[in-house]
């Protein structure tokens, strides 16, 4: 009984570890085929799916001419499995011996614990085809496409760049993302044991829709000569920095904008933030004296002035706290107001500002836009800085009509005297022309006659006065045009420093317009502390220069009988 006794608590004690045994069992069963089954398909998935990124083209960038200006290459990424590597060391030194690269480097990317890691992103195909006939094992290669700007640095701060994934990241790059970038598609697919594609195991995908072409308003050849005039006038007066627009003033169509010192956005690596900046949207400056227009419409349009009327101009005039003087010391004298603007007088703009007063002088400048962004199509544009009319001190309108104490981008100068030139219409100021549609490109429509601010007759008469800017005797006579009549404006303006006050350094401007009797084009130049300091001699003659040969590359008549100077 003893012996039958003891075998019944040994079977009877297996078949509870049995069972207990399979109890666990079935309920590890029950926990991962029950519970825990969704968290154990999304493992699964995730080591026999594979999703390949179908990248899409980036759309083309033309001027108006069609002329290219950015475009995308194919070319090759390579990558390696490194588990699949069999020979770390050969493969490494036959890779690197194609890229130019040290072998070691190379080889520590194969040695990645990673199942994937890129050896060359963007390869040449050439280069990336002499990889493939090694046939090496781990190594593989995916089709992308290189971002290409044939023209090197020429309108760069416009265009901006892409990175590395083909994704706009400055200028109009970035503005028109949704456009040029399109959409990338989507390929899932299900893997081997070794991580490649199973072939015919596609489970779903979609597509890759490629980025739109696009035309600018830019024309290559006026950015050309705009971009080479503002650096040799950077070079020749030791300016820190130099911007210049040139834009259509019926159409507000950006014909070149450029800012020295410039990069080329081929060579990524060697690109220095600050060429980056597209100045004429993205930083402001007193304007100085060349803002001396707005006040000038002001008066003429509330018929404060008219061209003739005389006035006396003290040598110097006491405003509030401060005494106002010209740029240079003249004695009490007698001028007209045409006089008055063609000679630049500081105290007898001021002394049309103050019979224009300050309600109306704050309406003039919100009529034209400034402290206000123009709303072109560039990312990173700024407002400007003008105070509200209820901040205004006892010497806000001696300082305001002569263009201190208020801050704008030389776009919104541009775009005022675009105002002044075409009889009154703010028309906004756009880089887009048109976008592909087929094989078509339709018209972005973002011109058009633009909104009525200024009274017509008012900004005529100016346009006559602002020819005698650029006449003998004037300021601006260095801006003077062969074959054509010109008006414009200098300016030279303090630099404020940050702490309050002004600093002694100065910017130097010129922007006018051609020809007079049907104004075209309108064209500013700033240099940022040039020497010599003033607009006119300094800027006008990079207008000059610039004016001249747009006015010949887009085959405008001259205005006949106008005098060679």
């Amino acid at each position: 009984m003893d012996k039958r006794s003891s075998k019944d608590r040994r079977l009877t004690l297996v078949a509870v570890v049995l069972f207990l045994g399979l109890s666990m069992i079935a309920g590890k069963l029950v926990i991962v085929q029950g519970l825990q089954a969704g968290r154990y398909k999304k493992l699964a998935r995730e080591q026999r799916d594979t999703l390949i990124k179908v990248p899409a083209r980036r759309g083309t960038v033309f001027d108006r001419e069609g002329e290219i200006l950015a475009i995308s290459e194919d070319v090759t990424t390579v990558y390696a499995t490194p588990y699949q590597v069999k020979s770390r060391k050969r493969t490494a030194a036959k890779i690197a011996g194609v890229l130019g690269e040290d072998p070691a480097d190379v080889e520590k990317k194969l040695k990645s614990r990673s199942g994937f890691v890129y050896l060359a992103r963007k390869l040449d195909n050439r280069l990336a085809d002499r990889i493939k006939k090694m046939d090496l094992e781990g190594i593989g290669f995916v089709q992308e496409s290189k971002r290409l700007y044939p023209m090197g640095h020429l309108a760069s701060q416009v265009i901006g760049v892409v990175d590395l994934d083909n994704t706009g990241r400055a200028g109009l790059e970035l503005f028109y993302e949704k456009t040029l970038g399109g959409k990338t598609g989507e390929i899932l697919l299900e893997r081997d044991a070794t991580g490649n594609p199973i072939p015919g195991s596609e489970k779903k995908s979609r597509h890759a829709v490629d980025g739109n072409d696009i035309r600018l308003t830019l024309d290559k050849d006026i950015q050309s000569c705009v971009e080479e005039a503002v650096e040799r006038a950077v070079e020749r007066h030791g300016a820190r920095a130099g911007t210049a627009i040139v834009m259509d003033c019926n159409t507000g169509d950006i014909l070149a904008m450029a800012t020295s010192p410039s990069y080329d956005p081929n060579e990524r690596d060697e690109i220095d933030p600050e060429s980056m900046r597209n100045r004429a949207v993205t930083d402001v400056y007193e304007p100085g004296s060349a803002l001396k227009v707005v006040t000038a419409v002001g008066a003429l349009q509330e018929k404060v002035v008219t061209p003739d009327t005389s006035i006396f101009v003290p040598s110097q005039l006491p405003v509030a706290d401060e005494i106002f003087k010209d740029a240079t010391p003249t004695p009490d004298r007698q001028m007209t107001f045409s006089q008055i603007i063609s000679k630049s007088s500081n105290v007898g703009t001021i002394e049309v500002g103050l019979k224009l007063g300050p309600r109306r002088l704050s309406e003039y400048i919100e009529r034209v836009g400034l402290g206000h962004r123009t709303g072109i199509d560039f990312p990173g544009e700024v407002a400007g800085i003008v105070q509200p009319l209820a901040s205004w001190s006892g010497t806000s309108v001696a300082t305001i009509s002569i263009g201190q104490g208020i801050s704008i981008t030389p776009l919104q100068l541009a775009c005022t005297v675009s105002g002044i030139a075409n009889g009154g219409r703010k028309v906004p100021p756009h880089f887009l022309g048109a976008k592909v549609s087929g094989k078509d490109f339709i018209d972005a429509g973002l011109g058009g006659l633009g909104e009525q601010v200024l009274s017509r007759d008012a900004c005529m008469t100016l346009v006559g006065i602002l020819e005698q800017v650029v006449s003998p005797g004037g300021t601006g006579m260095k801006a003077a045009v062969n074959y054509y009549r010109v008006g414009g404006k200098t300016g030279t303006a303090e630099k404020p420093v940050k702490d309050g006050g002004y600093g002694g350094t100065y910017m130097a401007t010129f922007v006018g317009f051609a020809p007079v009797e049907h104004p075209r084009l309108v064209a500013m130049v700033v240099l940022d502390e040039p020497t010599p300091i003033w607009g006119g001699e300094v800027s006008a003659p990079v207008f000059k220069e610039i004016m001249d040969f747009s006015l010949s590359h887009l085959k405008i008549p001259p205005s006949w009988g106008s005098i060679q100077r």
